[in-house]
């Protein structure tokens, strides 16, 4: 949202997520919870072929959003 803001003012109106029907608002924070995650294997990555270190990208973050989903449904409502 603040790349939207950065823009001259009649940016604003047609891409903000708050004038799009049917879009949603997230946590811009969530991202940097992943990142977090993933420094902690990025050395690792730097020595593999591109599309080794994609495979392993995505399988850490594939376990991320399991543990997520995992942990939504221990959730009492």
């Amino acid at each position: 949202m603040f790349h939207v803001h950065g823009h001259q003012d009649e940016c604003n109106s047609p891409y903000s997520p708050n004038f799009i029907v049917g879009a949603g608002q997230v946590d811009g924070e969530i991202l940097e919870t992943l990142w977090s995650s993933l420094n902690k294997i990025s050395g690792s990555t730097c020595a593999m072929s591109f599309a080794h270190s994609q495979e392993i990208l995505d399988d850490h973050m594939n376990d991320s959003n399991w543990k997520k989903i995992v942990k939504l449904g221990m959730e009492k409502t």
